[in-house]
């Protein structure tokens, strides 16, 4: 008998933008609701089963309308786990902005220079999910 193979894609219905910067989560979701005037307010940390096997606790961030949703996570899993990472192609990026229908905050443009005017954030990239190899591991709630 044949075997058949059930082959799903999902796509991750958010901005994603990647931070790099040296600050540790609290005093980085401090300067974006400082900057955006929102409240990113700490959250039970994400376990995520990773595509690749295993799982990563990651600290998580969130502020939420009736229009849009942010949330800050950590790129690097914490506490004494293996080493791991929500992207694992992208081990240089420390914390990534998710911003699900972002179109009622702002301007992805306007979004990222304002971030770039936080003086500790060195980077910021708009992450490309479709490129990912392990883009499942963005598709939390």
């Amino acid at each position: 008998m044949s075997k058949k193979k059930l082959d799903l894609t999902f796509e991750v219905e958010a901005e994603v933008l990647g931070l790099v910067t040296s600050l540790k989560d609290y005093k980085l979701a401090w300067k974006i609701n400082q900057v955006f005037k929102i409240e990113l307010i700490l959250e039970d940390d994400l376990v995520i089963d990773l595509t690749e096997g295993g799982s990563a606790t990651l600290s998580n961030y969130c502020y939420q309308t009736e229009f849009y949703k942010m949330q800050l996570v950590k790129n690097k899993a914490i506490g004494k786990e293996k080493l791991s990472y929500l992207a694992k192609e992208l081990p240089q990026i420390d914390y990534f902005l998710l911003i699900e229908d972002g179109n009622h905050f702002m301007e992805i443009s306007d979004l990222i220079t304002s971030l770039k005017s936080i003086g500790a954030i060195s980077y910021v990239q708009l992450i490309d999910t479709t490129k990912l190899k392990y883009k499942d591991n963005f598709i939390f709630n």
